[in-house]
């Protein structure tokens, strides 16, 4: 487990190029094995998650907080976990913005971390929208409810999202340690 955070965080640093076609060659793995989506596959992965982002930023933007009717410290959390999505969206729209010009792993993982930060905001903010001591009455209760089931089918179209780049990533890292083992296996005359 520690080496390969540590191979990951080297990969980091290294920014080392994400290209499947360059590192099949370079490791000899067979990347079916491994889930690693070529470069057409990440491309429209990329496309996918970047319109379903722009929708579901669509989504959210559709909720209209004050109308709730809720208390101030309610409201005040409800705007906080809803500003946290938001520009978390935002960010995770800048990563696929940058590897759509270059892909790494380094930036592989930075989306990664922000789909990761995004569930958990979308799961705060339908907690606090599904919260049935908030609303003062009936009516505003069932607003909420449906917000919050609004929230819950964008986490989980997330979801999935998350599992394809988790993938992509471990395998980007798996190659990168074979590669490495390899190294150590067979070093090279100048480190002898």
């Amino acid at each position: 487990m520690v080496r390969s955070l540590a191979i990951v965080s080297l990969a980091l640093i290294l920014s080392a190029p994400a290209s499947a076609q360059g590192l099949q060659s370079a490791t000899g793995q067979d990347l079916a094995a491994l889930r690693l989506m070529n470069d057409t596959q990440f491309k429209e992965f990329l496309k996918r998650l970047d319109a379903d982002i722009m929708s579901w930023k669509g989504r959210l933007k559709a909720l209209d907080v004050p109308s709730l009717r809720v208390g101030p410290e309610d409201t005040k959390e409800i705007r906080r976990s809803y500003t946290v999505c938001m520009l978390t969206l935002e960010s995770a729209r800048g990563d696929i913005q940058q590897l759509t010009r270059k892909q790494t792993l380094k930036l592989d993982f930075l989306l990664l971390v922000d789909l990761n930060a995004l569930a958990r905001s979308l799961d705060r903010l339908s907690g606090n929208l599904a919260s049935p001591v908030t609303v003062q009455k009936a009516s505003y209760a069932q607003k909420s409810l449906s917000w919050a089931r609004e929230v819950l089918n964008i986490d989980v179209a997330l979801a999935g999202h998350v599992t394809e780049i988790q993938h992509h990533v471990l395998a980007l890292a798996g190659l990168l340690d074979a590669a490495l083992e390899r190294t150590d296996q067979n070093p090279s005359p100048a480190r002898k």
